[in-house]
């Protein structure tokens, strides 16, 4: 027999949850009591086709939620992971590695500064201004180097480490993978072989829709939609939500202080934010920056982040212009540091790329000034360019970010709608500086300072890109969530991206590359062991 369950009954009991409690002392406010009140999740009837029983349910299969399940399942606990799209993964599947010191493979290959742990906390706390939590920082990091072995003990291969933005500590730890495979899909593999090896289930198609809560405040499970049912999933030691954050809901961007109609997502999709919203309706409260993100530079809609036309239109030093011609950042910053030039454009109402002919021949024929990630490196001739920009000119999700062949810049301002006086005179004054080899306005180095000299121009409407949003739920350092009395919600954990307290307000790249990824790690392990300690 279906049994009917209804938003008001197992909800009961929720404590107080909102934005503003994310910033609150220790006391309930009025305001806090108001949030009580407020829905994060539909308010349906769900008529529930069958119950299982499950001692921990994970919800969400990428790098956070595949880590959970493994070991949640080595601990001889009855582990299941819902994953609402038909592949495991989720955006994990484009990451090229994560963060961590002090690792076996960093020892070995002999370059860790002696103090690297002490020395990478402070820089990074300092680059957070210590917004982020301290504790639950200094746990991830002292755990990093252990985790990798972990991780190679499940499976996972490592080719080595290195660096993106060319710092000295060499923490960045990347999966092998096959050229001309997406970077993370062998990682994703072996995870996924992994879950499966340390007997917990899988159930592809499952979308979390709704939070099982008792009298006293206890996560008892999660309800989930599969194939146009319902199905309850009891918990009885713990449910992990591991959803990835919000990079696909604008209403929460809106509600985080971002404009969504200036952001592109990439990614696998689907990040609809269930995980916030069911710890939210549970009682927890957000940690501070919540609409952090992982912002990587501009991008064109469409136009798949390291393919040969993303790195000519977006992610080289040339000339950037804001909708009024002025340059806003030294454009090097689409390699010293991609999260500021993130930063940067996102507080722009437009961000105009713009290339000459001579530039784009140059680019096919020789590389890129810059290259971009693993995906492409500096120098390496960008031989699909052309083919690229014919075909996404024409597409109509990424056409009408697409301008040129220009062959005035009178031609280039008309299609742009910009003033053409204020255009010619930006470019004018731009093109003084590589003369003199002297940036006057923001210091770019006289090596990066290329001439607009002649037509035809291309031009490149640029949206600017995240990876994730990494602002989610208050956790304890061993991810259990928090409500806005700083006390655990019972049997209730948030994780990855789900998660928040390890970043201020911007992607730390310069210092510790692939922290996202390998807090996500982090996360989901203590999360497990967690729950098999404490029940």
């Amino acid at each position: 027999m279906a049994m009917e369950i209804t938003r008001r009954s197992f909800l009961k009991g929720a404590a107080v949850a909102g934005v503003a409690a994310a910033f609150a002392p220790v006391s309930i406010t009025s305001s806090q009591a108001e949030e009580s009140a407020k829905s994060y999740l539909p308010q349906e009837k769900y008529d529930i086709s069958r119950t299982l029983d499950f001692d921990v349910v994970v919800v969400g299969a990428g790098g956070g939620g595949m880590t959970a399940a493994i070991r949640s399942a080595q601990l001889g606990m009855k582990t299941v992971l819902l994953e609402q799209r038909k592949v495991t993964g989720g955006t994990t599947l484009f990451t090229e590695g994560l963060f961590a010191v002090n690792s076996h493979i960093q020892k070995e290959n002999g370059k860790n500064p002696p103090d690297l742990g002490y020395d990478l906390f402070t820089k990074a706390m300092d680059f957070h201004h210590w917004y982020a939590d301290g504790a639950l920082f200094r746990s991830y990091m002292d755990k990093s180097g252990d985790n990798i072995a972990w991780l190679e003990s499940v499976g996972v291969e490592f080719q080595g480490t290195g660096t993106m933005c060319d710092n000295e500590y060499n923490t960045w730890h990347q999966y092998k993978y096959e050229k001309g495979q997406i970077s993370g899909r062998t990682y994703v593999d072996n995870l996924t072989k992994a879950v499966t090896a340390a007997g917990a289930s899988i159930v592809l198609g499952s979308e979390g829709v709704g939070i099982l809560q008792a009298d006293d405040g206890t996560v008892t499970g999660i309800i989930a939609k599969e194939d146009g049912v319902y199905v309850q999933y009891n918990a009885s030691k713990g449910v992990i939500l591991a959803t990835g954050g919000y990079s696909d809901n604008p209403d929460m961007m809106r509600e985080f202080g971002k404009n969504p109609e200036r952001i592109d997502p990439m990614g696998a999709g689907g990040r609809n934010g269930f995980g916030i919203n069911a710890a939210r309706q549970a009682g927890g409260v957000l940690a501070p920056s919540p609409g952090c993100m992982v912002f990587y530079g501009g991008c064109i809609p469409g136009v798949m982040y390291g393919t040969h036309l993303y790195s000519a239109s977006a992610f080289q030093p040339y000339f950037w212009i804001n909708g009024d011609c002025q340059r806003f950042v030294n454009e090097y910053y689409a390699e010293r540091n991609f999260s500021f030039s993130g930063n940067a454009q996102s507080m722009q109402d437009r961000v105009i790329s713009i290339v000459t002919q001579k530039q784009m021949d140059n680019m096919y024929e020789h590389g890129g000034t810059f290259g971009c990630g693993e995906y492409l490196h500096a120098g390496e001739p960008l031989t699909q360019l052309w083919n690229q920009f014919n075909a996404k000119k024409a597409d109509k999700k990424s056409g009408p970010y697409i301008h040129g062949p220009l062959e005035t810049l009178e031609d280039l301002a008309a299609e742009l709608k910009l003033d053409a006086a204020k255009l010619k005179a930006s470019i004018e004054k731009y093109n003084g500086y590589c003369a003199k080899g002297v940036d006057e306005e923001f210091g770019k180095d006289a090596k990066y300072l290329f001439p607009l000299e002649s037509g035809p121009y291309y031009a490149f409407e640029l949206l600017t890109g995240i990876f994730a949003t990494v602002g989610g739920m208050k956790v304890t350092h061993d991810a259990q969530v928090l409500n806005a009395e700083a006390k655990t919600i019972p049997h209730l954990y948030a994780v990855g991206c789900d998660a928040g307290g390890i970043y201020g307000d911007s992607y730390d790249v310069s210092i510790c590359e692939g922290s996202c990824q390998g807090f996500a790690v982090f996360s989901g392990k203590a999360a497990a062991e967690h729950i098999a300690a404490n029940s």
